[in-house]
């Protein structure tokens, strides 16, 4: 479901295979000029010359760019927010350093991130929907941890809601790191990030398992 204070209705939305062909060039178009100029220095003009169609055909699928755009980032919010944790079974630091190196790959695939510093300053609307976001994430993070602390697997005199609230941080600058081109040792970032949750009698000889 699109989010209304992001996307709102679409004039048209294209039901002939050659139609959606057209509305999904004029969506690669913008994806690449918002990459390359900056999303202010972009018009609707240059996102269709691109896409080899008129100016009235990219308006007869977008209202405006903001909404193509809105569209795009709606499609990716999950990429480019900080990773969810949970943990279920298996080993917290091999799990946790694999979906790192996998979540900031996609990150990095998408070139969207690139594009938030300035948009979030830019649409209020954006950036509501995008702190909404945090607080749900950080929810379901607090939610999981408390379950694995009355189960005995973390540490028992540690503050859950002041931990969510340190390791969210963690993440985040390690997600600055990322964004700026710098070398991101995964295993090891894993490693100091669950023995920060983890006390050390719950490692075993083949790991440190979650059950």
């Amino acid at each position: 479901m699109p989010n209304e204070n992001l996307v709102g209705d679409f004039p048209t939305f294209p039901k002939q295979q050659r139609s959606k062909l057209k509305r999904e060039a004029l969506i690669e178009s913008a994806k690449s000029l918002f990459i390359e100029k900056g999303y202010e220095h972009t018009t609707a003009k240059e996102i269709a010359a691109r896409a080899h169609v008129a100016t009235g055909t990219f308006y007869r699928y977008f209202s405006d760019k903001r909404q193509l755009l809105m569209s795009l980032i709606e499609n990716q919010l999950e990429d480019i927010m900080p990773l969810d944790l949970e943990w279920k079974s298996g080993d917290p630091e091999k799990l946790l350093a694999g979906r790192l190196e996998m979540h900031y790959h996609k990150m990095n695939e998408s070139n969207l991130r690139k594009l938030m510093p300035e948009l979030l300053i830019r649409d209020a609307e954006l950036a509501a929907v995008v702190k909404d976001a945090k607080v749900h994430m950080q929810k379901k993070v607090l939610q999981h941890l408390e379950k694995l602390q009355r189960k005995g697997l973390m540490w028992p005199d540690i503050d859950i809601g002041t931990l969510t609230w340190c390791l969210q941080s963690l993440l985040e600058k390690l997600q600055v790191r990322n964004s700026e081109g710098l070398d991101v040792d995964y295993q090891q970032f894993a490693k100091v990030f669950c023995r920060t949750l983890f006390p050390g009698d719950h490692q075993t000889d083949e790991g440190r398992y979650i059950e």
